[in-house]
């Protein structure tokens, strides 16, 4: 019983960057992946060592930024870059447009409350979600286990 209980609390950790926001979740991001990190009109860029974009976020809503082991990082762990899904453009008034989409996937889009404000399927790699009814505002867009925040002008 003792050795099961030791593997259980055994977690792969390894380097990583941990962005700590102002509100909201932690966003943790396996180092071995990171190829540059750039801030550009307020907004720091993360890239793969390919150059595509593994995530941005607001540098006036980032609380600090932490180089420690992660042990839940957004992208993978065995040092394969994901395709990953790329949203854009954000902000936005009217549209939203997601690539890298894999199959059929549901798109939902949450208010900061929680609350569901909708849903669509997808089935390509690329989608258009029209924003354009929404309130002006912040809103979570939650595709399969990746959530990314987006600005609604």
């Amino acid at each position: 019983m003792p050795l099961l209980l030791l593997s259980a609390m055994m977690v792969r950790a390894e380097k990583g960057v941990t962005i700590l926001p102002l509100a909201g979740s932690e966003q943790q991001y396996a180092i071995s992946l990171i190829g540059q990190i750039s801030f550009n009109n307020k907004i720091m860029y993360l890239y793969d060592k390919s150059g595509n974009e593994l995530g941005h976020t607001p540098t006036s809503e980032i609380n600090m930024i932490v180089f420690q082991e992660v042990t839940n990082p957004v992208t993978a762990l065995d040092n394969t870059p994901q395709v990953g899904v790329h949203v854009f453009p954000n902000p936005t008034q009217d549209q939203l447009i997601i690539r890298g989409l894999q199959g059929n996937q549901t798109i939902r889009v949450y208010d900061l409350n929680g609350r569901l404000v909708s849903a669509m399927s997808t089935d390509g790699d690329n989608t258009v979600v029209t924003v354009s009814d929404l309130q002006r505002g912040t809103y979570l867009l939650q595709i399969g286990a990746e959530v990314v925040k987006f600005i609604k002008e």
